[in-house]
């Protein structure tokens, strides 16, 4: 079975996306044949669309942009769907996961259902996914998945990883850390801080309201 990953964050180095595509295909890359493509800034060329079109599954994941997905990754599926069309692949299963800031997995739902319209405008079938709340939290977590606050994640994307082999569906599955959220709270409120400042941000400049 030949199975093309899509990352599509916009970062051209280590993303959370990538992390969770990399436990995904730890799962796959023994039982079938798994290339990744990454979106980053640059659109894909006519000849790289094709080649991802022509696999028996696609597997896209994303970060959460304003309850949809980023610019680039847009711009991907609007052409993706064209290249569908052209190259008549309407036996495309496609899968998503999807991970945001927020820490409620429920927070993907919207998104979803944009890829499930988009699945069905395309004329490919929609085998649902994965929403991971905290996600920026993967990244910074050093605690083998299986055993953190993520183990979660790990057991559901193995169980996608066996439903992706049968090409069935997996519905969609929402999910939180194991982690208290007070405490996330805290982590998400000093990261911000910290970045904020690395900007020539202050407490007051990223607090205050702006008018318009």
């Amino acid at each position: 079975m030949r199975i093309n990953m899509i990352n599509g964050s916009q970062k051209t180095g280590k993303s959370n996306t990538g992390i969770i595509l990399k436990y995904l295909n730890y799962f796959l890359k023994n039982k079938s044949n798994v290339k990744i493509f990454n979106c980053g800034n640059k659109p894909f060329p006519d000849e790289t669309f094709r080649e991802i079109v022509s696999a028996d599954v696609i597997i896209l994941a994303f970060p959460l942009f304003v309850y949809s997905m980023p610019s680039n990754t847009l711009e991907m599926l609007i052409k993706l769907e064209s290249v569908i069309k052209q190259e008549k692949a309407g036996n495309l299963i496609i899968y998503t996961i999807i991970n945001n800031g927020f820490y409620e997995g429920k927070q993907n739902n919207i998104a979803f259902e944009i890829i499930n319209n988009w699945c069905g405008r395309s004329g490919v079938k929609f085998g649902g996914g994965i929403g991971q709340g905290a996600g920026e939290m993967l990244g910074r977590v050093n605690i083998p998945l299986d055993k953190g606050p993520f183990k979660n994640l790990y057991k559901n994307l193995q169980k996608l990883a066996e439903t992706v082999l049968l090409k069935k569906t997996f519905g969609i599955v929402f999910l939180n850390p194991f982690f208290p959220r007070f405490l996330w709270k805290i982590m998400a409120v000093r990261f911000w801080k910290t970045k904020a400042k690395n900007n020539g941000l202050s407490k007051k400049d990223i607090s205050r309201i702006v008018e318009y």
